[in-house]
């Protein structure tokens, strides 16, 4: 218990280094990434996928327009909780337009730190101010993307295109292919969709490719889910419902067609997938097309909101019933679901209270037997599937500073147990520059060699703009600089260090970076988020001993109001000379670019 035991020491000391975090003065604008972090709840960009950041990109460069969007929309976006959407349309139909971010920062549900994460993907576009243009539903937007890169002598591309006829229809096509491709023509995996959108009973209509979140993930959840507890924010999911997929990989999502009606409160998502159609599609025809017919209804009030979902498909199917309910600031949630076929029940309950001066507690508790089928599943777990685990985790958050731990053990092998901390405190250095620490810990006592894994890291942020520990680092020009120290302890001991430097304005921004790495064992891989094109997401698993150079830059050219093209270049290469044996290096290179009509 070696390196458990010397964690001690500084868990204790962890209340009062929260308290000691200074409260930041809010950067003018939250900086996109430090948004997604708080809106999904990860702890790191190492956390995410690839899913996630093409979603988020798609209203990087498309805000939602939150005084007009449906109820439908705001769900569909992942962008806000049931909570805050049904607190917003209440607001909206009280008071009208929500004008600025501290006005949307006072309504409840959101707050000051929330609402500024949500500043880069939000529009405040009003339609009812004296002069206001009068909306033009007639409005035809376009985007296309083209990607390629290269590594050694295999190369692989991407397309995107969309095209959107005002709040009424939207038809999109995306399509990519690998490395590994034995041919490049056609691609791999593509997904495709047309949505329509009501303005009354109908919320949106979908023919090809869409995804299925529904309540804290036990029965249907699309697309990767983190498997891993670390901020408090993860202990919970965030349904969106119904939404396209518009994703180069699609995975998890179904092929069919579906649709969502609103009558009031009471909501409705009728779907038919079919399981295997994708494979099939793509050239794998050993795949069985299966069918999957399922419903949703749900019910959501200004502080609560409830759902049942059923679905059968040919080896699996579900009942579920999932609530979420605030109540004077505390969020409690739960799902409990049914699989028909194994005769088994999963369940999982929590909730997050704010106990005042910036402190949340937060706690989860899940059950998932062994024979609970983990099919288009996400639930919250410590292991890699929403089966055979039951744990219990809690966490305290202050300002950005984060403690959480999770006890949890396997149904089918009751020696299987293991126990997760992790430490998350920034402290704001200066004006400009902010100190992150984290520590993690991972205790498996039925394993012979890998009983414990021990991991820090520090960074450190620099922005010649001002950065903020609640609200990251601010979204106007500047030069930006980052610097990180982490090691690993597991089977051996483990490094990498990089520094980052660059410089960002509205027109056009470059960084380059350069990445020293120790890492002799497998199981002591670091995972390293490095900066990509937008909607791109590359974390490479660093083992070996070597360093790593890359460059990313990336210019907009704007030909009118509504006409751009964005270009991005990135360049990387990894070599390997201080092996014993040194293996080759391998360089990449990646051209992007991005057209907007």
């Amino acid at each position: 218990m070696k390196n458990f035991n010397s964690l001690s020491p500084l868990v204790l000391l962890v209340p009062f280094l929260m308290t000691c975090v200074p409260i930041p003065v809010p950067a003018q604008r939250t900086d996109p990434m430090a948004g997604i972090l708080v809106i999904t709840g990860a702890s790191s960009e190492e956390d995410l996928d690839e899913q996630e950041i093409e979603r988020f990109n798609h209203y990087l460069s498309h805000p939602l327009e939150i005084n007009t969007a449906s109820r439908s929309r705001l769900m569909s976006s992942g962008l806000l909780s049931q909570y805050q959407a049904a607190s917003l349309l209440d607001y909206r139909s009280r008071f009208g337009d929500v004008l600025s971010f501290t006005e949307l920062a006072a309504v409840e549900g959101f707050g000051p730190e929330y609402a500024s994460a949500l500043k880069p993907f939000l529009s405040l576009a009003s339609h009812s101010l004296p002069g206001a243009p009068a909306q033009d539903s007639l409005v035809i937007r376009q985007d296309a993307l083209a990607r390629m890169a290269a590594k050694g002598e295999s190369f692989n591309y991407g397309v995107k295109y969309k095209i959107a006829m005002g709040g009424y229809a939207e038809a999109s096509l995306a399509a990519r292919s690998y490395y590994q491709d034995k041919s490049q023509f056609p691609p791999s995996t593509w997904s495709a969709n047309i949505t329509c959108y009501g303005n009354k009973s109908l919320g949106k209509a979908v023919l090809g490719d869409y995804n299925l979140r529904v309540g804290q993930g036990l029965s249907l959840w699309s697309g990767m889910s983190l498997s891993g507890l670390s901020s408090s924010a993860s202990f919970s999911r965030r349904p969106t419902g119904l939404s396209p997929s518009w994703s180069w990989s699609g995975i998890g999502s179904h092929r069919g067609v579906a649709a969502d009606f609103q009558a009031g409160r009471l909501s409705i998502i009728a779907f038919l997938s079919f399981p295997g159609l994708r494979n099939l599609m793509e050239g794998d025809d050993r795949k069985e097309v299966t069918m999957m017919p399922g419903v949703i209804a749900g019910w959501l009030g200004k502080n609560g909101q409830m759902s049942f979902s059923a679905w059968r498909g040919v080896a699996s199917g579900k009942f579920s019933g999932d609530f979420r309910y605030n109540l004077f600031g505390v969020d409690m949630f739960g799902e409990t679901s049914y699989d028909v076929l194994s005769g088994t029940i999963a369940a999982v309950a929590g909730t997050s209270i704010l106990i005042g001066d910036g402190w949340r507690l937060s706690g989860v508790a899940r059950s998932y037997p062994d024979g609970f089928d983990s099919s288009f599943t996400g639930g919250v777990r410590s292991w890699t599937k929403t089966s055979d685990e039951r744990g219990v985790a809690l966490g305290l958050e202050r300002y950005g500073a984060q403690l959480t731990a999770d006890l949890a053990g396997k149904y089918s092998e009751r020696a299987r147990r293991q126990l997760k901390l992790f430490l998350k405190v920034p402290v704001q250095i200066t004006p400009k520059a902010v100190l992150t620490v984290r520590i993690t810990e991972r205790y498996r006592p039925y394993e012979a060699s890998l009983k414990y894994k021990t991991g820090g890291r520090i960074d450190l942020d620099w922005s010649s703009a001002g950065i903020s520990t609640r609200y990251g680092d601010s979204d106007g020009d500047a030069w930006k600089a980052r610097a990180r120290l982490e090691g690993s302890l597991c089977r051996g001991l483990a490094g990498l260090s990089y520094l980052e430097f660059g410089r960002k304005t509205n027109e056009w921004n470059t960084y380059l970076r350069g990445t020293v790495f120790l890492v002799d064992n497998w199981d002591d891989r670091i995972y390293s988020y490095e900066r990509d094109a937008p909607g791109n997401y590359t974390v490479p698993a660093y083992y070996g001993r070597g360093f790593a150079l890359s460059i990313v830059g990336g210019y907009k050219f704007r030909f009118n109001m509504k006409k751009t093209l964005r270009v991005y270049l990135r360049v990387s290469d990894v070599a390997y000379p201080l092996m014993r044996d040194p293996k080759p290096s391998v360089w990449e290179a990646k051209c992007q670019a991005v057209l907007g009509l």
